[in-house]
This record gives structure tokens, sequence and C-alpha cells, in this order.
């Protein structure tokens, strides 16, 4: 091949190269990506600040990173290569830390030691608050320490240490959870416990707090087929599964209107929200800062407050045939000083601070100030 050969194959290659460039450029200027990921069930990252202090501290480029992947036009197309690649080429175990095993999808994440002393602070925080209530705690581990490989992930045993031994109290009562689920009681696509699978949990709480759940006066009812949070984040096509509730009709849901600062009545499992974004929502509407549920058929007149997550709400109606007022309470999305405004906290009542792992590694979300 002689010289002109060769300058004129660089110039083929060059141009091929500057189109695609400015192909991919152009359909990008003009693809209007969705606001809402439903795949990854999330909202599109924006378009970063752009400022000397974020340029300085490098969160600029790594935000704008995030923000250009969730603006490109072939994305989904190329999620599916990738994890295609990942678990058929390469034949990895896992994909960015979410793995595939015969219980399903899940997600490998380390313990955050600092994040899970900080819980540990604030749950004292807001038990200094408290005068003559029972106070119990648990944490609901992961759903990966019940995968059927080993791989580095969370940490529950130290979880467990952190927490028992900043929380190491007379007024403080630890209630094990690990022994009382395994891989079935979660949902085989989605992080959370499926509410027909937790009987162990509610007979270690029931066992630690004086209680024994029946389940009689609830019907089995069907919402529908669904595929969780992990299935999107997993990207290769996966089985849909089956979405069941326990519903009574002695218990009532009364939601907080913050801005009015009222309760207002809505249903125990919403099945609107079967057709949003999470499916899992339908349990007390998902994401609320302040629910109240009522049963005056329950088995006690007893008052229950759990400090809980999206977890709670799968199980807060169970524990209302137990209970007859519940009151779940969300640090994520109301601070503690509202919250001394808004409730007045029963003598004698029993008190549930329960968090997930997610909580757990992400114990700055929740609303509480240290002294």
């Amino acid at each position: 091949m002689d010289n002109h050969e060769n300058k004129t194959h660089y110039l083929i290659i060059i141009a091929v190269f500057a189109a695609i460039v400015l192909g991919l450029s152009l359909i990008n200027l003009l693809h209007r990506p969705p606001d809402i990921l439903m795949s990854e069930r999330r909202i599109r990252e924006t378009r970063p600040r752009f400022n000397f202090e974020t340029v300085v501290s490098g969160d600029f480029m790594s935000d704008f990173e995030s923000y250009a992947a969730d603006r490109f036009p072939f994305r989904e197309g190329f999620r599916v290569l990738q994890a295609a690649t990942v678990f058929g080429a390469f034949l990895q175990t896992d994909n960015d830390g979410i793995y595939f095993d015969s219980h399903g999808i899940g997600s490998f994440q380390a313990l955050d030691e600092e994040s899970v002393m900080l819980l540990a602070d604030k749950i004292k925080a807001v038990s200094e608050s408290l005068e003559s209530q029972n106070i119990f705690y648990a944490f609901i581990p992961d759903k990966s320490i019940f995968a059927n490989r080993v791989m580095p992930g969370f940490d529950y045993s130290l979880a467990e240490r952190i927490l028992t031994q900043r929380l190491d109290s007379d007024g403080f009562t630890f209630i094990p959870l690990v022994s009382a689920l395994e891989a079935d009681s979660f949902y085989r696509t989605d992080l959370h416990w499926c509410q027909l699978n937790i009987s162990g949990v509610l007979y270690a709480l029931g066992n630690a707090m004086g209680f024994e759940v029946s389940l009689e006066q609830f019907t089995k009812r069907y919402a529908g087929q669904f595929r969780g949070g992990y299935a999107g984040q997993f990207a290769l096509p996966v089985q849909s599964e089956s979405l069941y509730f326990l519903y009574s009709p002695h218990i009532r849901a009364f939601y907080m209107n913050v801005g009015l600062r009222e309760f207002e009545e809505g249903p125990v499992y919403d099945l609107q929200m079967f057709h949003g974004i999470d499916p899992y929502d339908i349990f007390l509407r998902g994401a609320q800062p302040l629910i109240l549920l009522k049963n005056e058929n329950a088995q006690t007149d007893r008052s229950l407050y759990v400090f809980r997550d999206s977890f709670g709400s799968s199980l807060a109606p169970i524990l209302a045939s137990v209970y007859s007022r519940v009151t779940l309470i969300d640090f994520r999305f109301i601070d503690l000083r509202t919250l001394n405004m808004l409730v007045d906290f029963e003598d004698d009542a029993d008190v549930l601070f329960l968090y997930s792992s997610g909580i757990m590694n992400n114990s700055d979300m929740l609303l509480v100030p240290l002294p």
C-alpha cells in the first residue's frame, strides 16, 4: 500500500469517526430523555451546578458524568448489552454489585460503619425526648446476606455489634431479626420483604414485645404481577412475580397533611399506586412522613410508635391487628422538631425503631439533629 492509499485510508477512518461523533451529538441535542427512568425507578439526573467550588472539589465532573449518561439516547440498549456481556460472555457473578441467583436479584453493598454509628446516635437523640415508653430497636439485614454465593457485602454481625454497643442501656431492648428471615422472605426482584413471608419477624417482635399475631382477621388479596426495583437495575429480562397483601376491614389509615397539621383518612392499600413508579407503594402509599393506623377490633387498646423506612409500610397493617393505634414516623420526610409539635406520645406505649440496611448506610437522611 503506497503513501497515497495510506492517506486515503486514514482520511476515511477520520471521516467515519467524525460522522459518528457529530451524529451522536446531533441526536443527543434533539433527543429529549424522559424525566423519570422507569426501568430504574428514579428521577433523571439534572444538570450539575457549575462554579468554582464544584469544579475544585471534583463534584461537577462526577455529577456531569451521571447527567450525561442519563441523557444518552441509546442508554437502555447499551445497559442491556453491558449486562448480557458481563453475565453471559464474561460469566461474572455480579454487574456493578447487582447479582442474580436461584433466589432472584439482589445488590451487594458494603456496610458503612460511620453511618451505623450515626444512626445509633440519632436513635439516642430521639429517645431522649421520650418518657415512660418501652423502647425496642431492630434492623433488617440486606437480602444479599442470604445469597447462595459468598461475596463481600453487608456485614450484619458488625452492624449488630455497633448498634448494641452504642445503645447498650437499660432503656433499650434489641430484637435480632437475622435468624427470623431467609432468602424467600424477600421479593425475587425487589429489595423489600414480602408481607406474606415475614411470620418469623412477627414472632421475633412478638416474643420480645409481648404479643402474638393472629392473621385470621386478614384476607389474602391479589394486586397484580410486577417487577421490582432490582429488575430494572439488572437490565436483562426477568420473570414478573405476584404481589399479594393482607386486608382487614377493621384497620383504617390516616395520613398527616403536614401543611394543615391534621390527619386525612385514606386507604391502607392504595391499588392506584400499583401502576406508578414503584408497585410496592400500594402499602400505605409509599413515602409518607406520618401515618396513623386505627383498629377498634385490635387485641389490645395499647399504642405503638414505629420509627421506620419503607419496610414498615407492609409490616404496620399486621401490627395493627394487635395495637389499637399504630403511629408510623419516617424521619426522611419529617424532622424531630415538627414531630414533637404534631404527636403526643402516650405513657407506657411501645416504641420500635426499625430500619433496613439502606437507612443504616445512609443515616444522614434522617432529619434528627444531634446535641
